[in-house]
């Protein structure tokens, strides 16, 4: 991703809805030494950057005339239009162990799901993590392949942690993904499905039936 440049804004100069008008989103980056700046950024620049990054993305940022690395800690949007109206950046301390959330990416499918005996239910879809920028990865994969039945479970003990990542410890047992049963009214929109493409296929065999009379 290329390097994003922040300018440092005026509070006291415009205000955020003028600044949106003009293109520009307003953001602030503060750090664990509880400095903040508050600063502005172009506004497609700013989109982008939200729709491309989780809470574990690096980012490259120009600030002031200095290069620092930060990662999106707080994003805030018009409730009705949905239109990106604030950034909060955390600047990172590249020497420092800090406390990150990693989402999780689910891959593989399970064969309770595939064989229609069960609901995958995501209970957590990201952990919070401790560890130094160099270790820092974009996702923790969860293979649900070996849930083969309703009923069984993935946490995180159960998972591969990289190496140089401390996972907090009231997480460290925490479910992620569980398979449940179907209930009947699901059981019934399944049935129901499969003889709705039984009936389909059928009604598409009939022509071909009837034009072979035919033609006898």
């Amino acid at each position: 991703m290329e390097k994003t440049e922040l300018t440092i804004r005026d509070t006291k100069a415009k205000k955020p809805a003028n600044l949106l008008k003009d293109g520009l989103t307003p953001a602030v980056v503060y750090n664990a030494k509880t400095e903040s700046k508050s600063v502005m950024l172009d506004s497609a620049v700013a989109r982008k950057l939200v729709k491309n990054s989780t809470t574990a993305t690096i980012l490259d940022m120009s600030l002031d005339g200095k290069d620092i690395k930060a990662i999106i800690k707080e994003v805030d949007r018009n409730p009705v239009t949905g239109e990106l109206r604030h950034i909060a950046f955390f600047e990172i301390d590249e020497t420092k162990e800090m406390a990150f959330t990693i989402p999780f990416k689910i891959t593989g499918m399970s064969p309770a799901v595939k064989n229609n005996l069960g609901v995958l239910i995501e209970v957590h879809n990201a952990i919070d993590v401790k560890c130094k920028v160099g270790d820092l990865v974009p996702f923790i994969e969860v293979d649900i392949s070996t849930l083969a039945h309703p009923g069984q479970s993935i946490s995180v003990s159960d998972v591969k942690i990289p190496e140089g990542i401390t996972v907090n410890q009231d997480q460290a047992d925490a479910t992620i993904v569980t398979v449940t049963e179907l209930q009947k009214e699901d059981v019934s929109k399944v049935e129901a499905t499969e003889e709705s493409a039984e009936e389909g296929e059928a009604s598409a065999e009939e022509p071909a039936a009837t034009e072979e009379a035919s033609a006898e």
